[in-house]
């Protein structure tokens, strides 16, 4: 009985979201219904559930921070043409359609996640995406099927915390996590393909796929096995990058006719961003600070903020920028925002009730057949927390015990826990939303014709930064194409449900 009363909160959001109900109501209706749940089957001391919640302040503020810096940001360098010119000279880096997408998707996006985490990934790679010239709902469900390192974002706390809650090693959960990512890699790249080609063009593409594969899961691998946790996503995406640009190079004959505007400058506001963590990241490690207010200061949030202060002086913007940015960001962070912020307040309920353990051990009793569910469960708290972190504090502990009573390898289940809900974290509501509304705002390609996998040439024989994904007809404008968050999130989910079941396929053999 209390078993399905647990299920309840869950199914309220999925049954309110397939039904096409804004996240936020959905998730408002999830929270109501949890606290009916709580004060008349799971009845918890209001003093730990206060203290709960309060714990979780920085948290929100941090979350709250990040979404604003991010979406201001993004603003910022849509407003300046800094985003413009980066979209374009990838493209002409990469003329080929399925490596611009590669590159964004296994490159970009895994990078600026594991340095930042909370969906800054997500953030950095859709307005590029729509540079390339891909429509606004495509560029959504490609950035969020980017967002494939995770376990590795924000260098990798989540991981952590499911280590100290799993009692395993955090250094072999990372090695397990990475193990698990090959499919993960795979099945995404391969689908988000798809979405941006067709079938008949992502099948031809399949060489650079293994090739930007081979690169993330390759350098993943090695760093979580020979560096340690931290740095792998960081590196595996810098790595892809270079790949991809080498291998564009040599085969697309790149030679010294081709002229490119320098990029340096344009870049120079993720270089402030990514110095002034890795700075601010040694500083509070050798301090011995590892949560509370000053975590929120020199984190992604603090910095991201600043950065995006500094964003017009940075780039030499001829007009001030930052006043009329500041108000457009603001119409778009709060809705995000408000929803994330009572998902992860749904999320430290069910953990403080007891909810989710319920759920958890209920699942144990049906014997070694748990293990092709573990990877849901585990995507159940990353959907509903939309963060890895929060999905492995409600769920690690109760997977670890788990697997104690089955007599299965403690370590790899709670490697299936990490890697199945850092993947659904990037599907959550909140994630999807804030997608949608990027993709909506950011421009396409200013292009007004193009022909794909053709270049333009100029009257000296150089190439022209062109967009290298759509045809003439799909030229847009921002928002001249309104984003449906179902399609996103049923595309998103239908991919993610192929993985959870080869995840829990992994499972059932490795022993």
């Amino acid at each position: 009985m209390n078993a399905a009363l647990a299920t309840l909160p869950i199914l309220v959001t999925l049954g309110l979201l397939a039904l096409g109900v804004r996240a936020l109501y959905a998730a408002l209706s999830a929270l109501a219904t949890a606290i009916v749940i709580t004060a008349t089957s799971f009845r918890t001391p209001l003093g730990e559930l206060g203290h709960a919640e309060q714990h979780m302040l920085p948290t929100i503020v941090e979350l709250a921070a990040i979404l604003f810096g991010g979406i201001l940001l993004s603003e910022l360098m849509t407003r300046t043409g800094a985003q413009s010119r980066l979209g374009n000279w990838i493209g002409s880096a990469c003329s080929s359609p399925s490596r611009a997408v590669l590159l964004v998707m296994l490159g970009v996006t895994p990078f600026a996640e594991s340095l930042t985490g909370f969906g800054i990934g997500v953030i950095v790679a859709i307005p590029l995406l729509r540079q390339l010239g891909l429509p606004p709902a495509k560029a959504a469900v490609v950035g969020l099927l980017g967002l494939v390192t995770v376990p590795w974002g924000s260098l990798a706390p989540g991981s952590l915390v499911a280590a100290e809650l799993g009692g395993v090693d955090f250094q072999q959960l990372g090695i397990d996590s990475a193990f698990l990512s090959a499919p993960v890699f795979l099945i995404t790249g391969s689908a988000a393909l798809i979405v941006a080609l067709g079938v008949r063009r992502a099948v031809a593409s399949a060489g650079d796929l293994v090739l930007a594969v081979a690169a993330l899961w390759g350098t993943v691998w090695a760093v979580n096995t020979f560096i340690g946790v931290p740095l792998a996503g960081v590196l595996g995406g810098l790595v892809t990058m270079v790949v991809l640009l080498l291998v564009s190079r040599l085969l697309e004959q790149d030679g010294a006719g081709t002229r490119r505007e320098p990029i340096g400058r344009t870049l120079s506001p993720y270089a402030f961003l990514v110095i002034g963590l890795l700075i601010s990241r040694l500083i509070l490690e050798s301090a011995g600070v590892k949560e509370g207010w000053w975590t929120v200061v020199a984190g992604p949030g603090g910095w991201l903020l600043l950065t995006a202060a500094l964003t017009p002086k940075l780039l030499g913007a001829g007009e001030p920028v930052l006043g009329t940015a500041a108000r457009a960001a603001l119409g778009r962070w709060w809705q995000v925002t408000l929803t994330t912020v009572v998902f992860l307040t749904l999320g430290t309920l069910l953990t403080v009730t007891g909810m989710s353990r319920e759920l958890a051990e209920a699942c144990a009793s049906i014997g070694s057949s748990y293990l092709v569910l573990a990877p849901w469960i585990g995507a159940i708290g990353g959907f509903l927390a939309g963060s890895n972190t929060g999905a492995n504090a409600m769920f690690a502990a109760s997977q670890a015990n788990t697997a104690e009573a089955l007599g299965y390898s403690t370590g790899h289940l709670v490697a299936v826990q990490n890697v199945s809900a850092a993947l659904a974290s990037g599907a959550s509501s909140a994630r999807v939303v804030l997608a949608a509304q990027l993709a909506e705002n950011a421009p396409g390609p200013a292009a007004a014709a193009v022909v794909p996998e053709r270049e333009a040439v100029s009257a000296s024989g150089g190439r022209t930064a062109t967009p290298v994904l759509q045809a003439p007809a799909e030229v847009e404008t921002a928002t001249s194409r309104p984003v449906d968050t179902r399609w996103v999130l049923r595309t998103v989910l239908s991919v993610h449900a192929l993985v959870f079941l080869t995840t829990g396929a992994i499972a059932v053999v490795w022993q």
